[in-house]
């Protein structure tokens, strides 16, 4: 699973709505899923920040601000996760599932339309609070937190495409980094399957980079929609 969901990542996004639902409902790791995931997404975080950096993207300045409270978010998030029923986490699942699909569907028609952000809109109680949300989100539960610290970067702060993604990528580092030391402190963490999970995302990103072509997104795109819908039918049905 790690590998397909690391395939489609590199791709189209969306690898969190394949790792964690199967961490849940095929390996019941239970309250350690959130915690196990965030193994795998320290380390892919980490590498699309190094590639992002080296290639000159990066305006470590400019995105303090915003990292600073995505780790404050994710840690309140995380700390709460552990209070919250397993239960709860399959209505996270039917709602958060139809929503991200259809930004990451729709995602390349925003960034043409919204490709001409040059200057940093200095919404600075906007940006703080959009990042406490993000890292809140991520921290909590974690499906799609990258997509939306970038999509608040890009929308929201106005950063050019590249900036915030690179920016996101840091945010998202943090994030997992700061959830999964509250998650580790906790004992809500399953080591040897996170690492193996990670493995198999590393594979699939490398795959999915050699592909990674405007005509392999719009095949991947329904393969994630199809992945998904049949996750979700597990989680009605079980």
């Amino acid at each position: 699973m790690g590998v397909i969901a690391g395939f489609i990542d590199s791709i189209a996004g969306g690898g969190g709505l394949i790792t964690i639902p199967s961490l849940s409902l095929f390996l019941s790791l239970g309250p350690s899923t959130i915690g196990t995931n965030k193994i795998a997404g320290t380390l892919s975080a980490l590498v699309a920040l190094i590639v992002y950096s080296t290639q000159g993207h990066m305006k470590w300045k400019s995105g303090w601000l915003f990292t600073v409270f995505i780790g404050l978010g994710s840690f309140l998030g995380s700390s709460l996760n552990p209070w919250i029923p397993t239960s709860f986490f399959k209505v996270f699942l039917l709602i958060s599932c139809p929503i991200l699909l259809w930004i990451l569907w729709r995602k390349d028609f925003w960034i043409e339309q919204e490709s001409n952000h040059l200057e940093w809109n200095k919404n600075t109680r906007g940006i703080i609070f959009s990042a406490l949300l993000c890292g809140f989100y991520d921290g909590v539960w974690g499906p799609g937190g990258g997509t939306f610290m970038f999509l608040s970067l890009f929308f929201l702060a106005k950063f050019p495409l590249f900036t915030a993604l690179a920016i996101s990528k840091l945010a998202n580092f943090t994030s997992a980094g700061i959830s999964l030391l509250n998650f580790a402190h906790r004992g809500f963490v399953q080591w040897h399957l996170g690492f193996s999970l990670a493995v198999g995302i590393v594979i699939g990103s490398l795959l999915g980079s050699l592909l990674a072509t405007r005509k392999a997104s719009q095949i991947i795109r329904p393969i994630l929609l199809i992945v998904v819908c049949l996750l979700l039918s597990k989680v009605l049905f079980t």
